[in-house]
């Protein structure tokens, strides 16, 4: 089969493969369409720190079985995550912080092949009234509900997203279907746009207006109940932090590597509640939910659907035209 291989940062090719074989508990599905997600392309540059090269990347996937121990034909999304079972997180049922947690297409074979190999209990089948370009956004809306319910969004909240790429739109998405208000920030005025076509309240240039001053303006000086992180930096951590309410919520979902200097005094003052989230638990099956009932319609965040070969341009473009390109989707076959 053919799939794309991730050699090491900024060495990827298409490459001819075995065929994988699925074992007991397994399940082979054929790729229909594979999206690539940010995580990807930090893989791609180098900068994801849990990638495992030479490796075949992508987690972002509908698809349809072909053999194992589910029904042949039926059109599938995927939760990526594989867990140990046994450590305290898994203990708990948060499956998603397990110690030995492992990701397709991080740690083991990815999606961005023509086949893949999963384990059935993490595939979701998707009904037939949601086509395959809403299906393989599933998994990224997920963790953006996976987000929602860590910053424990209510009705009439106003909330603040830092960063409006697919997990800042995939938030808006949510928030504003529990009712949210939702102020979305970014550098890129094009992500900006589609953030007020998909339903923003407010949306902020981060490179023309102080942040945290046109946040408290928006809430007469109170600060947002939830402020969430999505870009990965210091800067926009520390922001999240000082718009946040008191009484209110931080949530981080960008990966940052550098330590963060805070003032230990705010989150006194305020009682802040800082958490993170990773990934999605249990949610993927919800978003399919909502997709199939028309709750939500995230068909602006897929920019472009393209052949598998056409990896390196669609790599290129959103590297360097992200205010272009959201999410690009990749054919399987």
């Amino acid at each position: 089969m053919r799939a794309i291989l991730f050699d090491a940062p900024r060495a990827a090719r298409l490459a001819e493969v075995p065929d994988p074989t699925p074992g007991e508990g397994q399940v082979l599905v054929r790729t229909r369409l594979t999206g690539i997600c940010g995580s990807d392309m930090h893989a791609h540059l180098g900068s994801q720190p849990f990638f495992v090269y030479p490796q075949i990347p992508g987690h972002e996937v509908v698809g349809e079985v072909v053999a194992g121990d589910a029904e042949p034909g039926r059109r599938v999304v995927l939760d990526p995550t594989m867990n140990c079972g046994h450590c305290r997180p898994c203990r708990l049922g948060r499956y998603n912080c397990c110690v030995n947690i492992r990701v397709l297409g991080v740690h083991a074979p990815g999606t961005m092949a023509e086949l893949l190999v999963a384990p059935a209990e993490r595939l979701h089948p998707v009904p037939g009234n949601v086509p395959d370009e809403l299906a393989v956004l599933a998994e990224p809306i997920s963790i953006g509900l996976h987000a929602m319910d860590r910053g424990d969004v209510r009705a009439g909240d106003r909330i603040a997203i830092l960063g409006a790429g697919a997990i800042g739109q995939s938030l808006l998405l949510i928030g504003k279907g529990r009712g949210a208000q939702c102020a979305v920030i970014d550098l890129e005025p094009a992500r900006l746009a589609l953030a007020t076509a998909m339903g923003a309240d407010l949306t902020i240039h981060a490179g023309e207006r102080d942040v945290t001053e046109a946040v408290s303006a928006w809430t007469g000086g109170e600060g947002v109940a939830v402020a969430f992180e999505a870009v990965g930096s210091p800067a926009t951590i520390r922001a999240a932090a000082e718009m946040a309410a008191p009484a209110g919520r931080v949530v981080i979902l960008g990966l940052c590597q550098k330590d963060v200097p805070l003032p230990g005094a705010m989150f006194v003052r305020k009682e802040l509640e800082v958490v993170g989230s990773r990934l999605h638990q249990n949610t993927i099956q919800q978003v399919v939910a909502l997709l199939a009932r028309g709750d939500i319609d995230p068909r602006p965040m897929l920019s472009d659907i393209r052949p598998l070969e056409a990896y390196q341009s669609a790599l290129a473009d959103l590297h360097e035209r992200p205010g272009t390109f959201v999410k690009i989707a990749l054919r399987g076959n």
